[in-house]
């Protein structure tokens, strides 16, 4: 997603605030006895994931504790996502419906926004670049690679074998801005610790995952981490192996109590009900809602039993300085791993820089398996 052409896209006023609208206007006094605010959230798969979904659907459990709020939800499939989106609008009465994953069917869920007006429509992640968005329609989205940077920080100190072991999807803009933050990570934890990376293909099995960490650990990685809609299986692997493991938009250090490192997580519970409860009372609600650790849209999930005094220290300084503007995770001098300057010294490129959405390399120390 390039920022600043959805800015554009979205021609946005007020400081990014679309204005309240008579539509979503109620009485305060009147609020009790008026029926419940129905918000709806569309799945780009099942619930329970361990990953992504799961992540959004533990937002809407916390939005339906909400005074005056009715949440329903569809399980839905990348080619169902506008139905269930026209269902929860126009079926159900949704006044607010969240998607999870617009992918190729924005321009049906645009046309589902158009003809359902008096709907908000958030639309999280995707590609938005150079799309003019109808004025019930917002984006939001959390910058992952803040915390995967911390993640490789982590991962750095805790591998003793100095090879760290990373399964990702396809080496997409988005995803290689992730894989190259935790790069970093690990390399500025300890220099001389190499990432070895295994993609596995867009949508990839759990099996396909399963295989390809075990690839990694019988190559010697002794930490285990990953980019994928769910990092599940690779948890379970790392534990079974009795290596080292980071995860993955939920809390997954159950699946490994023994070797669990950190995490990153986003707090779409923040975004959502915020603006649940923006539109409930008729005010202000954020059309663009983009963040990392500074506006709580990314958090470090605690950290296992296995990770010392020293990695601590420097992870948490790290954050802290993330969270307050002070730094950024790519931060030049950045190689490439055939040696050339990706970014210069004295270079800085911040998590809202539209050129992180048009990565095409890897950072020194990556090395691509087969």
């Amino acid at each position: 997603m390039t920022r600043r052409s959805l800015l554009t896209g979205l021609s946005l006023g007020m400081g990014g605030l679309a204005l309240a609208s008579p539509l979503y206007a109620r009485d305060a006094r009147a609020q009790d006895a008026a029926p419940p605010l129905r918000v709806g959230f569309v799945y780009d798969g099942p619930r329970a994931d361990f990953g992504v979904v799961q992540a959004h659907a533990d937002a809407a459990h916390a939005v339906a504790t909400l005074p005056g709020v009715r949440v329903e939800e569809i399980e839905a499939t990348p080619t169902t996502l506008s139905a269930a989106a026209e269902e929860l609008a126009g079926g159900r009465g949704c006044r607010v419906v969240f998607v999870t994953a617009p992918g190729d069917s924005l321009p049906l869920l645009l046309a589902q926004a158009e003809a359902h007006r008096d709907t908000a429509f958030l639309l999280c992640g995707g590609a938005f670049a150079d799309v003019r968005l109808p004025d019930n329609v917002g984006v939001y989205d959390a910058y992952m690679d803040e915390g995967q940077h911390i993640a490789g920080i982590v991962a750095g100190y805790a591998s003793r074998a100095r090879k760290v072991g990373l399964v990702a999807a396809e080496s997409s803009p988005r995803v290689l801005r992730c894989v190259n933050a935790f790069a970093l990570g690990v390399r500025r934890a300890d220099p001389t610790v190499a990432v070895r990376l295994a993609l596995v293909g867009a949508s990839p099995a759990p099996d396909a995952v399963a295989a390809a960490a075990r690839a990694l650990v019988a190559d010697g990685a002794d930490v285990l981490s990953g980019q994928l809609a769910s990092v599940r299986p690779l948890c379970e692997v790392a534990e079974a192996a009795g290596v080292r493991c980071c995860g993955l938009h939920i809390d997954l250090s159950t699946l490994a109590p023994e070797g669990f490192l950190t995490g990153t997580q986003p707090d779409w519970t923040r975004i959502c009900a915020d603006t649940v409860q923006r539109i409930q009372s008729g005010r202000a609600w954020e059309r663009v809602r983009l963040g990392g650790f500074g506006r709580g849209h990314v958090r470090s999930t605690a950290y296992g039993r296995g990770v010392g005094v020293e990695a601590r220290a420097h992870a948490d300084a790290a954050r802290m300085q993330l969270a307050n503007g002070n730094a950024a995770v790519f931060r030049g001098p950045i190689l490439d791993n055939t040696g050339r300057v990706a970014l210069a010294k004295g270079k800085a490129l911040k998590s809202d820089d539209p050129a992180l959405d048009r990565l095409v390399w890897l950072a020194e120390g990556v090395e691509v398996v087969r």
